[in-house]
């Protein structure tokens, strides 16, 4: 792993810290869960901001793993608003939300429902704020920040988290369940589907036991219509989580598949990050001396791996849909020889294309 660079690292534990207040939610099904969750999605925000911050500061260049230019994003004219630096805002707006949902925690009686619901707006403010700079890097200036979709991420998520303290919001989703499930099912559509379709490509791509550059330009093409799928369904699946808290706290397919699409995320986003970049210069056959002395041969094994874990995490939780209510520590056993099955078998396809003759 000599390949990933350091601030990669400080990139998974942020994003590990902002979703990991998810399972505090599932702990106390109650305001006082949500309120933990929302608070370690700020912190999460905080460190993306105050990393940016530094490095700005620093006169460094803020390098993107996956082709794309950061330092080109947090420097353009759109980085700044009514003059003032975007990691400002977000140094100010994660603090407050930080701060105050701390509060919330440990003296919930200092605020009034009309405070929460002021609070609420606040949210829905960066909210809507996050989708105008999705917006700008996607069309506009056509790059991708991941540090700045992270921030994006963490931002959606603490807005939709903090519906559940509003009653007409949770009263008004429970009346459009019907939507929600759509905008579920949806999700798992476009997600395994583009899944399902990356790894078909992908071997056929192998044909001649190398990925180029052209066909490597595919794959991440279809990777963008997964994280789509993805986003889709975790939305919808915090929505369920929101209008059904004490029921779905305590039900093991709901918690099991939570935790595969956790996985999902996470195994993707490595893939994204690490892996892609330098999928077209990997050497998947070791029959020539030029492949099979290649430094970057260390990035096979682990790419296998990693998809492999992505592809049946993503069909386990599918199939959690559809599943007896068990108990969560049945259904996660269960989801451990899913994965056993699935690595063994990616290391056996590995090997089998490592000798593979052309």
């Amino acid at each position: 792993m000599r390949f990933v660079q350091p601030n990669i690292f400080l990139y998974f534990f942020l994003l590990i810290l902002g979703i990991s207040g998810f399972f505090f939610a599932v702990i106390w099904p109650q305001a006082i869960g949500f309120y933990a969750f929302i608070t370690f999605a700020a912190a999460g925000g905080l460190g993306v901001t105050l990393y940016i911050y530094h490095t700005k500061k620093n006169h460094r260049q803020l390098v993107c793993p996956i082709g794309s230019n950061c330092n080109a994003v947090i420097t353009s004219r759109y980085s700044k608003f009514l003059g003032v630096p975007l990691e400002y805002w977000g140094m100010f707006y994660y603090s407050i939300i930080f701060i105050t949902y701390i509060i919330l925690i440990f003296a919930p009686f200092l605020f009034s429902k009309f405070f929460l619901s002021g609070l609420v707006m606040f949210t829905a403010t960066a909210f809507l704020f996050s989708l105008y700079l999705l917006f700008v890097q996607g069309f506009l200036l056509r790059q991708w920040c991941i540090w700045c979709l992270l921030s994006a991420t963490l931002s959606i998520g603490i807005f939709i988290v903090s519906l559940a303290s509003v009653d007409f919001v949770v009263a008004f989703l429970a009346d459009i369940i019907i939507i929600i499930q759509a905008i579920h099912s949806l999700g798992f559509i476009l997600g395994i589907g583009g899944a399902t379709a990356t790894l078909f490509l992908f071997f056929k791509f192998l044909h001649d036991l190398d990925i180029n550059e052209s066909e490597s330009q595919i794959l991440k093409g279809i990777s963008e219509l997964v994280w789509f799928g993805l986003a889709l369904t975790l939305i919808s699946q915090f929505a369920f989580y929101i209008v059904s808290a004490k029921t779905l706290a305590f039900s093991g397919p709901f918690l099991a598949q939570t935790i595969a699409l956790f996985m999902v995320a996470i195994s993707n986003a490595v893939l994204m990050i690490i892996f892609a970049p330098f999928l077209a210069m990997i050497p998947f056959n070791e029959i020539t001396e030029e492949h099979r002395y290649s430094p970057l041969k260390s990035l096979k094994k682990p790419f296998f791996l990693i998809g492999a874990i992505a592809l049946s995490s993503w069909y386990f939780s599918f199939l959690m849909n559809y599943s007896p209510e068990y108990e969560l520590i049945v259904l996660f056993s269960v989801y451990i020889i899913v994965i056993i099955i699935s690595v063994g078998t990616a290391l056996f396809l590995e090997k089998s294309i490592s000798k593979a003759k052309i």
